[in-house]
Parts: structure tokens; sequence; C-alpha cells
């Protein structure tokens, strides 16, 4: 037995509404445009036709009249990261709130992507941006007066000083975090710590800024603690992924098996450590504390529950957005660089040592 096939359905257009409004097609176009000069009971059937109909004005349409779209670019080194999908998420969702459509971007084949977003895209699409940069040099910085596009940088790969002038900067003070993470285990009595994270010098897959700025605040506190930042071990990792954490984990276990507490650069990393210690059959926390960065959504469901610091991802994006759309809307004030908060997250995988 045979079927026919059920016929396409087309979109809905502006003369659908029209007809089942009983009105112009430029009275709907006046109202779909907002137009002041249409009465109240008309703009009512109008508005009821399109309910009906589910239509919806066309981007370009818009765009030309408005000088528009409402869609923002969100560029990020990668979604594979949970980081970077997790903070992408808090974008959409805010900008769902200033009625704007968030445009996903990644340049996860490396600076020649980074350097196409710097410089505006082969072909634009939208009102302005949200990049997070991470392997473009601070002279590309100083080079460019501004940014083809209103532009509000995110992450903590932006040389101070050298912003664009019609772009802002929310940053994360990492320096700062990471030491936090490593004086919280050094509070619950750990002091032969060790830093997962430092990455090889040159070129890498997907290298990461943030990675000595980590380290740099993990040496931090162990000095301001009394602890030889120099007697740390560092293993390198080729990534950030949980693979790489993992053969870190193997490897200070066979080298360094005084180590009881692990500051990782971040949750990937510290997922990986955990899974790397429960192989060579280490307990966290009894005998090494882990904490990890980021406080990504598996971070709860890790075992045990891993302890990490948490950037304020909803100040991020709702920040970064409303300057973005002040920038759009015709803000020519000088480059603004703000601070996002942080805390840590206190799991299972730092519980205090016996």
């Amino acid at each position: 037995m045979t079927t026919e096939p059920s016929r396409r359905r087309r979109p809905p257009r502006l003369r659908d509404v029209a007809d089942l409004a009983g009105v112009s097609m430029k009275t709907v176009s006046n109202v779909v445009h907002g137009h002041p000069h249409v009465r109240p009971e008309t703009r009512r059937r109008v508005q009821a036709a399109i309910d009906e109909t589910g239509y919806r004005p066309q981007l370009a349409a818009q765009h030309l009249r408005t000088g528009s779209s409402g869609i923002v670019t969100l560029a990020v080194p990668s979604l594979t990261f949970g980081y970077f999908s997790d903070i992408a998420q808090h974008f959409i969702d805010r900008a769902r709130e200033l009625d704007r459509t968030v445009l996903l971007h990644t340049t996860s084949d490396g600076r020649e992507q980074e350097l196409e977003v710097f410089t505006g895209f082969k072909r634009r699409l939208g009102d302005g941006v949200i990049f997070n940069p991470l392997l473009i040099e601070e002279e590309i910085f100083s080079r460019y007066e501004e940014f083809p596009q209103p532009t509000v940088l995110i992450g903590e790969h932006v040389p101070d000083g050298a912003l664009p002038r019609n772009a802002d900067y929310v940053r994360i003070d990492n320096v700062r975090a990471s030491a936090d993470a490593t004086s919280h285990l050094l509070a619950t009595g750990r002091r032969r710590l060790a830093f997962v994270g430092a990455l090889p010098p040159g070129p890498a897959p997907h290298p990461h800024g943030s990675a000595a700025l980590r380290m740099t605040g993990f040496g931090q506190a162990l000095d301001r603690h009394g602890i030889d930042p120099g007697t740390a071990p560092a293993p390198e990792v080729a990534n950030w992924h949980r693979t790489d954490g993992r053969r870190a984990a193997h490897l200070l276990c066979a080298e360094h098996p005084e180590v009881d507490g692990i500051v990782c650069g971040n949750d990937e990393l510290a997922l990986g450590v955990l899974a790397g210690l429960r192989d060579r059959g280490r307990r966290v926390p009894q005998e090494v504390a882990v904490v990890g960065y980021d406080d990504s959504p598996d971070a709860p469901f890790a075992y045990p529950s891993l302890s990490s610091i948490s950037p304020d991802k909803t100040f991020i994006a709702r920040l970064a957005l409303d300057m973005l759309a002040e920038r759009i809307g015709g803000y020519e004030g000088p480059p603004r660089m703000v601070t996002a908060p942080h805390q840590l997250i206190v799991r299972d995988s730092t519980a205090a040592a016996d």
C-alpha cells in the first residue's frame, strides 16, 4: 500500500495576513514595523491574523528598514569545552530577554580564524560581535584603532590598554581565582601541591592564554604560604581535555606520589585527573584533593563531586550584551573594562584532610 506524500506547506506571506485580516498589505507592514498611525482595532485584527498564520517578517527587510538585524555573533574558541558551551547558553538566554538572536561561531581552527573575526568576517552577519580571543598577539591589537563592528571582548587573553576605541572588555581575573583555589587546598591541610594545566612552549593545537595566568596564581598562593613554587610539580599537558588530565594524573602518581593536592587549569582536566587517580587506586579526597576551574555542568555530578572556581557567567553574558547593545545603539565613549566576579564552589573533592 502506498500513500501520497504530503505536500510541503509554504511559509506564510504578508499577503496571507492581509487577506485574513481584511486589510491592505501596506497596513500589515505598518503593524509589523510598529508604525503609530494604525487604529487600535485594526492593529488587534492584524496581530490576530499574524498569530494565526505564524507569519514572521523577513530578516533582510527588517535590516534594510531599521539598519539593525537583531543578531549578534558570539565567537568562542570551541564548543567542545564545557565552559564555552555553558557560557554560550547564558548568552543565548540573555539575548532572548533583549529580543536579540545569537549566532554562534567557533575559531577552533586557530589563529587565522581569530584574525577573520578580528578583521570583520568575510561575510558580515549581525550588528555586533562578542569575541573570546586566545591567539591574537598584542601587536595586532595595537595595530587597529577600531573594530569593523561594535565589539565586546570576553575572557582573559586581551592585553591591558590595547582595546580598540569601539570595544569593551569583560575580563576574568585568572590569577586571583587560581590563587583562591590553591589557598583553599592549603587551608584543608594539603602542603604538597601540583598544578595540572601547564602547556608546552610553542604553538599547540588549542593554546589557552589562561594557562600561564592560572599557573601564576597557583605560584603566588604557594609563595604566600611559605612554599617554594619551584618545588611544585607541573606536568605539561598537550591540551586541556579530560584525556590530558588523566595522563597527567598517571604521571604524578608514578613520579610524585607524595602529592596530596592538585590544582587544575579547568574542569575538563580535573575530571580527567579524577579518573586517572581512580586508575591508580588513589582515593579522593582522602589521599589527594582536586580542584577545578569553570564550574562546568559536569562538576556536581563527578565522583566525587568536583570543587571548582565558578566565574559569574550570568554576569559576563548580561554585561557583555548590555554594553554591546549600547555600542550598537550609538554609544561612542572610551573603551570600558570590567572584571567579572568569581567564587569557589566547594564540593566533596576537597574535603579537609584527616
